[in-house]
């Protein structure tokens, strides 16, 4: 009877410890200035269940490779938001500012055979709810804020030709951003820009205030 309580005991006490040890490893946390989010894990966000982020200011994030270092400074990347919570947090600072703020996301190389038209009309691998723009981030899926839209990207300006040459070129706006939903009159407030391009302000293009970074927990 002793022997049934000893190896009884044990075994509570066993998982006792285990439960404690689950609920130890189950505490998270993002590192000073960074928000916690829950995510639903995805083969394309490599199953992520948390991830974390930050719109870190700073106004010549329109040039990626700076909008990259500046997250690289927190030990992060550049990254986008999966889902309405997250959208919904970064709105609110993006209408506090009434600036843009620069997201991931870059043209697909495997799409700029198509023109801008084809693009929408047949969809396939260039659809832009697919992978039209492509992240460098892997922990999120793109499938929410792709569905997020002001208008029909990609946009072209500044066509021109080369001295001595009658081939007529087009730069194709390569980065993406997010812009004030309430500004620009849409439910969607995601929208490319021409990378490395200071925003226009004679078209009413506004400026950045920040970078979203993204890292994982600790």
């Amino acid at each position: 009877m002793i022997l049934k309580l000893l190896i009884f005991s044990s075994f509570v006490f066993s998982n006792f410890a285990a439960d404690a040890l689950n609920s130890t490893e189950k505490v998270l946390h993002c590192q000073k200035g960074f928000k916690l989010y829950e995510r639903v894990p995805t083969d394309r966000n490599r199953n992520t269940s948390h991830w974390c982020m930050k719109v870190v200011e700073h106004s010549d994030v329109y040039d990626r490779p700076t909008a990259r270092s500046v997250c690289m400074d927190y030990d992060a990347v550049i990254t986008t938001v999966e889902n309405q919570k997250e959208l919904d947090d970064v709105n609110a600072l993006i209408r506090d500012n009434n600036k843009r703020v620069a997201v991931d996301g870059v043209f697909n190389p495997k799409c700029r055979s198509f023109d801008d038209w084809k693009m929408r009309k047949f969809g396939g691998l260039c659809d832009k709810r697919k992978e039209l723009f492509i992240l460098e981030d892997d922990h999120t899926d793109p499938t929410f804020i792709f569905g997020k839209w002001a208008g029909e990207p990609p946009t072209a300006s500044d066509k021109y030709k080369e001295k001595g040459d009658d081939v007529d070129i087009y730069t194709i706006a390569e980065c993406l951003s997010l812009h004030n939903l309430a500004a620009i009159n849409t439910t969607g407030n995601l929208k490319d820009f021409l990378c490395g391009e200071e925003p226009d302000k004679q078209v009413g293009e506004v400026p950045f205030f920040g970078v979203l970074c993204g890292c994982e927990p600790e």
